[in-house]
Formats: C-alpha cells, sequence, structure tokens
C-alpha cells in the first residue's frame, strides 16, 4: 500500500486544502510515521529537544537527525524579537545542552549549524521525513521545503508546525501558512492539518501540516 492509499483509508477522501483532522494532534501524527514504518528522519529547529524525546516515545527504532545552530543567524527574521526575548547566544547554548541530555542513549545525531549548510550534508532520497520548526519568516520556510524535499525518499512524508487556517491570529506564524499555502498551490499538493491543542505542558499548542512527496522538485533558483 502506498503512503496515499494508507492516507486515504485512515481519513477518507481529501476534503478542502488543507483537510483539516479533528481529534488529530501531532502525537497522533508521530504515530501514523510509526504505522508507516517511517523511521529515518530529521527535525529542523530542535531547540530544546522535547519534541524530539516525543517523537523517540513514540516512534519505534527511531533515527533522528537535529538540525539548529544554536546561535542567531544574521539573517534571521526573528533578530528583534529575539534580542527583546533574551535570545543570546548564552541561551541558546543552554537549550543545546538540554536538547543533548533529552538524547542521551538515543539514536540521534545533532547537527549544529545553519540549515542551508547542514542540507549539503544529507544524501537526496535518503529519509522517510522530516519535521520544520525553525525560523518562521516566508523565506527561511520556504528555502527549507525546497532544500529539505529533496532529502526525503518519494512516498516520505514532508511535515512541520505552525499551520495557522485564520492568518490574522500571529502575524509570525501568518508567514508559514502563506508559505505552505503558495508551495502546496504552485506544486498542486493536497496536504493535512492537525489539531489545535490548547495544552501548553504538550508543547503541541498550534497545528502541524503534513503532506506526501510524490515527485521531486527540482527549482531554478535556491541551490540549483
Amino acid at each position: 500500500m502506498s503512503t496515499m492509499e494508507y492516507l486515504e483509508k485512515k481519513f477518507g477522501l481529501h476534503k478542502g486544502n488543507p483537510h483539516k483532522l479533528e481529534s488529530f494532534l501531532r502525537e497522533d501524527m508521530y504515530k501514523m510515521f510509526a504505522e508507516m514504518r517511517l523511521n529515518t528522519g530529521v527535525e529542523i529547529g530542535v531547540e530544546k529537544g522535547k519534541n524530539a524525546q516525543t517523537m523517540f516515545e513514540i516512534i519505534p527504532g527511531l533515527k533522528l537527525f537535529g538540525v539548529d545552530p544554536y546561535k542567531q543567524h544574521p539573517q534571521a527574521s526573528y533578530a528583534y524579537d529575539a534580542a527583546r526575548r533574551g535570545w543570546d547566544d548564552k541561551r541558546l547554548q543552554n537549550w543545546k545542552r538540554q536538547c543533548l541530555n533529552r538524547m542521551k542513549g538515543k539514536n540521534f545525531a545533532l547537527f549544529e549549524g545553519f540549515s542551508e549548510d547542514v542540507v549539503k550534508r544529507i544524501e537526496d532520497n535518503s529519509l522517510d521525513f522530516f519535521y520544520l520548526d525553525a525560523d518562521h519568516s516566508y523565506d527561511f520556510v520556504m528555502q527549507d521545503i525546497i532544500l529539505w524535499g529533496r532529502k526525503i525518499r518519494k512516498g516520505g512524508i514532508i511535515s512541520g508546525h505552525d499551520y495557522y487556517p485564520n492568518k490574522d491570529r500571529s502575524p509570525r506564524r501568518a508567514k508559514v501558512t502563506q508559505a505552505i499555502d503558495d508551495y502546496t498551490n504552485v506544486h498542486g499538493i493536497k496536504f493535512y492539518i492537525t489539531s489545535e491543542d490548547h495544552s501548553v505542558l504538550r508543547g503541541d499548542i498550534y497545528p502541524s501540516w503534513f503532506w506526501v512527496k510524490l515527485e521531486d522538485v527540482w527549482p531554478n533558483v535556491i541551490g540549483a
């Protein structure tokens, strides 16, 4: 059974774009990964490692790469907010230590560097999935989807965090939504979003998004 056939059997025919999955949270998405034996992936934007830890708790035999520079990108869209919130390099390095502590004893490898640099070290079509939760600006989201999409095998899953159907709720997260909408529209991709979870303790307040990679997209504008 192909990945698309699996999703149609599980969720029914695709309704709307995105197809919103009621009572289906990010943890349920990882359970779905486990059911499909998608167990080699990468998380782009690891931060403290909480989400990576959840993946390991749910997906048997998981091999996970983590990508995070743990320092501010010189062109980062969040530079002003980061300074205001105290996201200095010292704090980011503390987050790295928390991540590595959570990942002790797990099949996890951290690539400490900027996404557009690290991606060059990963073989094309070698991963089952990626989960994107890095810079939320339109340009960086689009760049990560394009560059990391090449690393996912056909039938694998491209996914990430913070999709808002209501674009007025958060200007920062609205850029994620806009990038996802534009990319999927241009390439005719049907995608899904999870439900919104109102429990802060779960670390999954905002909807995630995902779709199946059906073909390689080789644009001539980035990294070609």
